[in-house]
């Protein structure tokens, strides 16, 4: 949830849409909780707020319609408590833009005091672009002891104000803020501070004359209006003009370091289909304040893990302005070695700017990748993980970046991670991503051969583009001629490649990892047919004891070869059983084929 009162008073949902506070004595108590959030406040005192000394006879009843109201609209009881001590609004530091905003604004300040000009420069500006109006829960009436708190984050706004105008100046951009120093003065005139910077921003664009002229105006305003002389500030600037102090040149920072937001996403499907709640429930987590910052996809081989991840990156990308990396960590990519820790940081590192040489440690490497990232509102698309020990040195260490994994394997030793398992696609939303692919008008002359593919690529993204890639290829191809190869159970696996895509290939990677005992078992499986699989019915398969024989199952599902059902059962996707009895033919004897076969035909008809 997105609280705002740097401004009018707006609060929006998860997925952005803005929410309805209803009248305004309901608003007005949102504001003082959100003034005051994590602080209880007592009963009396809001009903003071609220009604000031002549409360009516109704307010405590009022008053709790109110904070009831306020629950229902903010979608939890659990935002505002009430205890012994009065009513707490709860909410997550990144949920309210004043704490963003003061964050950023110290940020800024400390950069500022370092000398790191151009990260001051960026955290102050990203900082008052929180801001929507001059004031503090702007047009919403507010009692005195609450003004206090507004007023006093308007004074800091102008702070930062002349802070970034500090590090603009500091940076040379002297000709870019004189439009911006111009009216600020004559909004202020009394602001000495405001003078001198015009003053020397004046000076540096050659326009010596008007620097002087505006100490002379600043001169005859402050004693016509408060009967005082310049400062000792305002003063300085005026001799060290009229001396022409070398010190005032501009700086000489031709070679300053360019703030840039890398944008490194993949380029998005144009045919995305489908994922409707898988979508809305990570669009939702990646832009929520929440404590979970890491997110990963899992699901087999094919089933569009990679796809989602980039369709979701894009649609959140406007809410990371300090940029959007990526790395394909080729974790299950055919003929590719999975990138090593070390070599993914030296890319990151590169896309942040950071041209020196990467150190050989990876913990060094990790420990100024997180150095690049604190404070940054990043998202790190990481692609293809491996497992684990791959991306554990990749995680920024800042709340205010967001991370998403695609993986085969669920990540489960990472620490605070949310994990959504990726299932196979509707045939429904198969039927209408072929349609996308080759064309409504093919797929409507062809309804039944067209859900006939559809269903025969087993819900796998990765096998209908394949199949489209073939229809694609050849125009003239009634769609019915590709169902009924694909209807062939021993030719499916050959009809579903296309150039140097291929369901064979993806599953392969998968199977190449596995061991002896776990491949077998994985070959063995092949002959079951596409009904659940009981650890009791594997073991009879494989003439292993029940105990070794859920281990070797699991294991499988580990690596997405293998669904985990419910309790000790398991299934194994059509094309998976194809692929499977595809590797007992060329790896397996024929006598020991055949005794398997054997079993599996007892199993099926005891």
């Amino acid at each position: 949830m997105d609280f705002k009162i740097l401004g009018p008073i707006e609060v929006r949902a998860a997925h952005g849409k803005p929410i309805a506070l209803g009248r305004r004595k309901q608003r007005v108590l949102l504001a003082a909780l959100l003034l005051n959030v994590g602080r209880a406040i007592p009963s009396q005192r809001m009903l003071d707020w609220l009604w000031g000394e002549r409360p009516p006879a109704t307010a405590e009843s009022n008053l709790y319609t109110y904070i009831s109201a306020l629950r229902r609209v903010l979608g939890a009881p659990s935002r505002i408590e009430a205890g012994s001590n009065g009513y707490v609004l709860r909410a997550a530091p990144g949920e309210i833009d004043v704490t963003r905003f003061e964050e950023l604004a110290e940020q800024g300040r400390r950069a500022l005091a370092e000398g790191r000009n151009d990260v001051a420069l960026e955290r102050l500006t990203r900082a008052l672009g929180l801001w929507r109006g001059e004031a503090v829960l702007e047009g919403l009436p507010l009692p005195a002891s609450l003004r206090g708190e507004a007023a006093r984050l308007e004074r800091l706004r102008a702070s930062v104000v002349d802070a970034a105008l500090e590090a603009r100046l500091a940076l040379g951009q002297h000709a870019e803020v004189l439009a911006d120093l111009e009216a600020l003065t004559r909004r202020d005139p009394l602001n000495e501070r405001l003078r001198t910077q015009l003053m020397l921003a004046l000076y540096r664009c050659g326009r010596r004359a008007e620097a002087l002229a505006v100490y002379q105006e600043a001169r005859e305003t402050l004693a016509a209006e408060l009967g005082v002389d310049p400062g000792p500030d305002l003063n300085r600037m005026h001799q060290r003009i009229l001396a022409d102090d070398p010190a005032l040149a501009p700086p000489r920072t031709a070679a300053t370091r360019r703030i840039f937001a890398p944008a490194e996403l993949p380029i998005d499907s144009a045919a995305f289909t489908g994922r409707a709640a898988e979508i809305t429930r990570l669009r939702a987590a990646l832009t929520s304040a929440g404590p979970v910052a890491v997110h990963t996809i899992t699901g087999a081989a094919g089933i569009g893990k990679s796809a989602l991840a980039v369709h979701v990156a894009h649609q959140v990308a406007g809410g990371f302005p300090d940029g959007r990396l990526y790395v394909n960590l080729h974790g299950a990519t055919p003929d590719a070695r999975p990138l090593n820790p070390a070599g993914a940081l030296a890319r990151l590192l590169r896309s942040l700017g950071d041209d020196a040489a990467v150190p050989a440690d990876v913990d060094e490497a990790a420990a100024r990748f997180r150095s690049l990232t604190d404070g940054k509102h990043l998202l790190l698309l990481l692609d293809n993980a491996r497992d684990a020990a791959q991306v554990r040195p990749l995680l920024p260490a800042s709340p205010t970046c967001r991370v998403l994994i695609t993986a085969r394997r669920t990540l489960t030793s990472l620490d605070a991670v949310a994990h959504l398992r990726l299932g196979a696609m509707a045939e429904d939303e198969m039927l209408a991503l072929l349609g996308r692919l080759v064309g409504e008008e093919r797929v409507t002359a062809e309804p039944w051969a067209a859900r006939a593919i559809a269903r025969l690529c087993g819900g796998l993204p990765l096998a209908i583009g394949i199949a489209a890639a073939r229809l694609i290829a050849r125009p003239g191809l009634p769609l019915r001629v590709l169902a009924d190869r694909l209807a062939v159970e021993d030719h499916r696996l050959s009809e579903l490649q296309a150039d140097d895509r291929a369901v064979r290939a993806c599953f392969m990677v998968s199977y190449r990892g596995l061991d002896a005992e776990d491949s077998r078992m994985f070959r063995l499986l092949g002959l079951l047919g596409g009904a659940d699989i009981s650890v009791t019915a594997a073991a009879a398969l494989a003439g292993r004891p029940e105990e070794q024989t859920a281990v070797l199952l699991d294991r499988l599902a580990d690596v997405q070869l293998l669904e985990a059902r419910e309790a000790d059962r398991y299934r194994m996707h059509d094309l998976l059983r194809l692929f499977a009895r595809e590797r007992a033919e060329q790896e397996d004897g024929e006598d020991d084929r055949a005794q398997a076969a054997r079993r599996a035909r007892l199993l099926r008809n005891p």
